[in-house]
């Protein structure tokens, strides 16, 4: 599947369920539960996986990417692990690896 429609359907999913700003688990849930077009919950691990080989269902790498660019583009779709993790990154930069000084 292309990037940007894998974006698209990221994006989507974050602006719907706001819980899945914060959690790559959650949102993978709602990605391939559009994706299997069938209650997730009662599908075998069998049959998923059978679909994951078969590239029927997106790679759970491809969407955790695509949510990292979602979320650098559009800031209504960050939520407050985005802001923690941003937060801690220019402390380490500023203070333990004296960036910016």
């Amino acid at each position: 599947m292309k990037i940007k429609k894998i974006q698209k359907k990221v994006k989507a999913t974050l602006e719907k369920h706001n819980y899945t700003r914060d959690s790559d688990v959650y949102l993978c849930y709602h990605i391939w539960q559009d994706e299997i077009d069938a209650d997730i919950d009662e599908v075998s691990l069998g049959s998923f996986l059978a679909r994951w080989r078969l590239d029927k269902v997106t790679h759970p790498s491809a969407i955790m990417r695509a949510r990292r660019k979602v979320q650098e583009e559009y800031k209504h779709t960050r939520g407050a692990a985005w802001y923690k993790r941003h937060k801690e990154s220019k402390r380490v930069k500023k203070e333990e690896l004296d960036y910016g000084n």
